[in-house]
């Protein structure tokens, strides 16, 4: 072998001291190649850089300056490999000191690392947290139906003579005046707008209630902070308003027409609960996300070791280059960015620093938990075979299936695909082990899914994770 770790020795709580040798072998295999750059780098009179003979270097720079160069070529080619097998993660470049360089003995030298902290876990089992209903009522059936049909709703003249209620959809034609003046955004012809809908502003919306068809009216209105203009909001405006047709919403029957347009239904009994199925699996997977992220909430804020300052930065560092990044894509300013978002530059750092830490947390406590749990957490060759077919399955195109199915058969494919799984296990074994808490009273308000949107896996995603190594 090149090389052999002589000794290991912890300097104290994140910092450590390998002793290495390097075989006199492979040592001396690096002195034509020192020889070399000594030669393409040395100004020496009457020769040129890269032509200068051994003989001349050795007269003007010495022997020992060759092996030194030799003896950091082969550190550096070995460093890695070294890194590998000694299974650490350094946070930074070594100090490395040479203890032995001699032309016919092993090269020694000195590694010193600080590395990435080991944390000492909180108890991670039995933590108490929310539990989330995952029951699904006939209500909440009918009304997601609702949603559903409200998405492919027709727009229909209402009976001749009818006013307008809220709700409907009214095409006007409006001018308006400040003290007899025309101002920006004031006017407009065959305007379509959902009566309640705020599209404008709340009084002018109201003043259309019981208009009819073909009538007009005039009216005087305080402009409302809704308005794009900021200098005019408070003013008082006149507004000549003219009817010029009333639709209202018209919702499909949930006949056989009607769902042939959502997707191979046998009849409305089989939506309804297609309907049901996903409502209840999509309480299933917020129950899910709540309890981990409560779980990881408390290991996050229970953690005593300290962060190390290099982790931090780098962290810190690499989030703001995707922010720049992203502005860059998106042709914004930092400072456009900043007022859009109401927020000082001093106060968008301080919350990238916040990100940092919680991810180098999550990240540090992951890995500890991989390290505790290793026996249970390691995925068998059926569970691989089977994640392995599941993604391919996922793809539709003979180009894409071929590209996925190279990468899984790739070192780096394997790796991940094993280190998807162990994450997996390690997100189950702290949902399951906690102690749930039911509450029945809290909702999940999120955007439910429906029929018609575009067709997402149905696998379920484990949760995003940071880690050093992530692009």
């Amino acid at each position: 072998m090149s090389y052999k770790i002589k000794s290991k020795k912890k300097i104290d709580l994140n910092r450590i001291k390998l002793d290495i040798e390097i075989s006199n072998s492979y040592l001396k295999k690096h002195i034509g190649k020192a020889y070399k750059n000594v030669s393409e780098k040395a100004n020496i009179p009457g020769f040129r850089k890269g032509k200068i003979p051994y003989q001349v270097i050795d007269a003007n720079f010495g022997r020992q300056y060759v092996l030194n160069e030799a003896a950091s070529l082969s550190i550096s080619e070995l460093y890695p490999d070294i890194i590998t097998e000694s299974n650490l993660n350094p946070l930074d470049y070594p100090k490395i000191r040479i203890t032995r360089l001699e032309e016919n003995l092993p090269l020694e030298f000195e590694v010193e690392l600080e590395l990435e902290p080991e944390i000492e876990l909180p108890a991670y089992r039995g933590i108490k947290v929310t539990g989330y209903s995952t029951d699904v009522s006939d209500e909440e059936v009918e009304r997601q139906i609702d949603n559903i049909r409200n998405n492919y709703a027709s727009l229909e003249p209402v009976e001749e003579g009818k006013p307008v209620e809220k709700g409907d959809y009214v095409t006007i034609d409006f001018s308006g005046t400040i003290e007899g003046k025309e101002f920006e955004g004031g006017d407009a012809e065959d305007y379509l707008i959902e009566v309640g809908s705020n599209t404008l502003f709340a009084d002018f919306e109201n003043a259309l209630v019981g208009m009819k068809k073909g009538e007009s009216k005039k009216v005087t209105l305080t402009l409302s902070e809704d308005i794009k203009n900021r200098e005019l909001v408070g003013k008082k405006a006149d507004f000549n308003i003219s009817v010029k047709e009333i639709k209202s919403k018209v919702l499909p029957e949930l006949n056989e027409d009607f769902l042939k347009e959502l997707g191979d239904y046998s009849g409305a009994d089989d939506f309804k609960g297609k309907v049901r199925e996903r409502l209840i699996e999509q309480k299933k997977n917020f129950r899910k996300e709540r309890i981990i992220g409560e779980v990881l909430k408390y290991l996050t804020e229970n953690i005593k070791t300290k962060i190390p300052d290099k982790m931090i930065s780098r962290r810190e560092k690499q989030i703001d280059d995707e922010i720049n990044e992203k502005l860059k894509e998106q042709n914004i300013t930092t400072e456009v960015y900043l007022k859009a978002a109401n927020i000082t530059e001093d106060k968008l750092k301080q919350e990238i620093k916040q990100r940092a830490v919680l991810e180098i947390k999550e990240y540090l406590i992951f890995k500890a938990l991989e390290k505790a749990e290793k026996k249970s957490i390691e995925p068998t060759g059926d569970e691989i075979n089977k994640e392995e077919d599941n993604i391919i399955k996922s793809y539709n195109k003979k180009e894409d299936i071929d590209k996925i199915k190279e990468f899984l058969g790739s070192d780096e494919g394997k790796d991940t695909l094993i280190r998807t799984l162990r994450r997996r296990k390690i997100i189950d074994l702290l949902v399951n082990s906690a102690r749930v808490v039911e509450n029945e009273n809290v909702k999940d308000k999120r955007k439910i899914w429906t029929p018609d949107k575009n067709k997402k896996q149905d696998e379920e995603k484990d949760e995003k994770i940071w880690t050093p190594d992530s692009k």
